[in-house]
């Protein structure tokens, strides 16, 4: 099986070793560098027998808009299309491509290894064959996929992005340390990581374009980015992949 995947790191890392190690054919690209290959036509040929698409595009729904129009143009008509519904639910992403009824939103959250779960919602013009195809894909991946309500962030990002966007808040309040907010996550109710430096590993910028998301979702207080959130961003502090975030990590 040929697959595609372009988007952000740690996602197309995590996504692109998962598929490699199940003896699939994997293409994968950051999404600035993609764009530019494709608009240039460097690697059209490569992507014209692709069977599954899978974009993993978070910080802006303008940009994931293009990528997807890029992706949906020239891999071939019957493609699947998987499109990470994080940062927009599956039926507005499925909206900017022609033929919706291929798309399907899914969600991961890394790390993750084969065996974990994959979160996956049929957006209002999906096709159930197309549910059909991206299970058995996700299967063939040692991923073991459930069906959820179409919503952007679907449930574990929606949760975890919330968790992170309150611990900023705390941390912008002065109420403890990045460390401390983490320690006492991690010892006081057994999260597997501490939130900030969970936001460092998936990108700053991807959990402000989940936050963004459910805030146009639902124009509700409890999704309002935190401001520390958008300051660090608009400072390129963006995590583990910039060098520095809640935490300095070396280049």
């Amino acid at each position: 099986m040929k697959i595609i995947i372009a988007g952000e790191n740690p996602f197309v890392e995590t996504v692109y070793h998962l598929c490699d190690a199940s003896g699939h054919v994997v293409d994968a690209y950051l999404v600035e560098n993609f764009m530019q290959a494709v608009q240039s036509g460097y690697i059209i040929e490569n992507l014209t027998d692709a069977d599954v698409v899978i974009e993993l595009h978070h910080e802006s729904p303008a940009a994931k808009n293009e990528l997807l129009l890029l992706l949906a143009d020239v891999v071939p008509q019957n493609a699947l299309i998987l499109t990470s519904a994080l940062a927009t639910s599956t039926t507005q992403a499925a909206s900017w491509v022609p033929r919706p009824e291929r798309v399907i939103g899914f969600g991961v959250l890394p790390p993750f290894e084969e065996g974990g779960l994959v979160e996956l919602a049929l957006g209002l013009n999906s096709a159930e064959s197309t549910l059909t195809r991206a299970q058995s894909f996700w299967e063939s991946v040692g991923m073991t996929p459930v069906v959820v309500k179409d919503s952007v962030g679907l449930v574990r990002a929606r949760i975890v992005c919330c968790i992170i966007n309150e611990a900023a808040t705390a941390l912008q309040e002065g109420i403890a340390t990045p460390a401390d907010i983490d320690q006492g996550m991690k010892l006081g109710t057994n999260y597997p990581h501490g939130p900030l430096r969970w936001a460092d590993y998936l990108g700053i910028d991807t959990v402000l374009g989940v936050m963004r998301g459910l805030y146009d979702e639902w124009q509700e207080d409890r999704y309002r980015p935190a401001p520390l959130l958008r300051h660090m961003v608009m400072a390129g502090r963006l995590g583990r992949k910039t060098g520095r975030g809640f935490y300095e990590y070396d280049s």
